[in-house]
């Protein structure tokens, strides 16, 4: 008997929680997309990497990624993507970010961005983002004939 009493419990705990989980996802797609754009920092030297992060939040669904360009004198040397899902008070949350470490190649300033996206007919971007590359300081070491190395 006690086992036919569990077996109910554990049946309605598991009722319960696909109901719930019908509602939540009745909501879940109702969130707004959002951009945006941000830099490690907004001043660097020649040849020092700056990582951009561009994130995308809400509905994914449709969601087109215009491919990201970047200015004369910045080199992409790693980019990566995260997608992240969380449910927080009933509401599911999705978001993606594209992760890129950039170096540029000569001093100046210069605007990463805006960078677009195309959900159906709706278009969105990012705010640009001004960035000011410096001479370094110091001029690169090169090697020397004495110098050893060992591994």
């Amino acid at each position: 008997m006690r086992r036919d009493g569990l077996t109910i419990k554990v049946q309605a705990a598991l009722l319960v929680t696909l109901l719930a989980a019908g509602g939540i996802s009745t909501r879940a797609w109702a969130q707004e997309l959002s951009v945006s754009a941000k830099v490690d920092r907004t001043t660097v030297d020649v040849a020092t990497p700056l990582q951009l992060t561009v994130t995308v939040s809400g509905d994914l669904t449709g969601l087109e990624v215009q491919p990201l360009e970047f200015p004369d004198g910045f080199s992409v040397a790693s980019r990566s993507q995260a997608t992240n899902f969380s449910i927080r008070g009933g509401i599911q949350e999705r978001s993606m970010s594209l992760l890129f470490v950039l170096v540029p190649s000569k001093a100046g300033t210069f605007q990463l961005g805006p960078f677009q996206f195309t959900q159906g007919q709706r278009e969105l971007q990012t705010q640009p983002i001004e960035v000011i590359v410096q001479k370094s300081a110091l001029p690169p070491k090169l090697p020397s004939n004495t110098e050893r190395y060992t591994l």
